[in-house]
C-alpha cells in the first residue's frame, strides 16, 4: 500500500489536487463577477485531479521488473518548467512572446517535428489563444512587451 502512495503519478495527482484546492479557496474569496471563469476552471481542475488520484489508487501498482531495462525520462518536468517560465514572463513580455515558444515546445514534445506543421501550429495555436482570450472571453491580455521597452 505504501508503494502505491509513493508512486510518482499518485504524488503528481495529489499535488495537483492540493494546488487546485488552495487556488480555489483564494478564487472563492474574490469578487463575484471577476472570478467566475477562474472558479469554473479551478473546479474542473480539482475534479479532474481527484478523478486521476482515485484512478491511480484503484489501479494496481506495476510489478517490479526482473531485468533492469533503461527507462525513458518523462518530458513532463520540462513542460512544467516551461509553463512556469512562460507564466512569470507574461507579466513583463506580454502574452504572445512567452506563449509562442511554449506552444512550439509542446508541439515538439507531442512529436510534431516537421518544420511547416510546427511553425503553423505554433502561430495558429498561440495567436488563437490570444484571440480567444482577447476577443471571445473579453479577458484583455497584453499582446507584446508591457514593461515599457516598446
Amino acid at each position: 500500500m505504501l508503494a502505491t502512495l509513493i508512486h510518482p503519478r499518485v504524488l503528481t495527482a495529489l499535488a495537483l489536487l492540493v494546488a487546485g484546492a488552495g487556488l480555489s479557496i483564494t478564487a472563492w474569496q474574490g469578487p463575484e463577477s471577476a472570478m467566475l471563469v477562474p472558479r469554473i476552471v479551478l473546479t474542473i481542475w480539482c475534479v479532474m485531479a481527484l478523478a486521476i488520484l482515485v484512478g491511480e489508487l484503484i489501479r494496481q501498482a506495476p510489478r517490479q521488473r526482473t531485468a533492469k531495462a533503461p527507462r525513458a525520462r518523462s518530458p513532463l518536468p520540462l513542460l512544467m518548467a516551461a509553463v512556469l517560465i512562460a507564466a512569470v514572463a507574461t507579466a513583463s513580455l506580454g502574452f504572445l512572446i512567452p506563449v509562442l515558444p511554449l506552444v512550439a515546445l509542446t508541439l515538439w514534445l507531442f512529436r510534431i517535428r516537421r518544420p511547416l506543421p510546427l511553425v503553423l501550429g505554433t502561430i495558429v495555436i498561440g495567436g488563437g489563444l490570444w484571440f480567444l482570450f482577447h476577443h471571445v472571453l473579453m479577458i484583455r491580455l497584453p499582446a507584446l512587451l508591457t514593461n515599457g521597452v516598446i
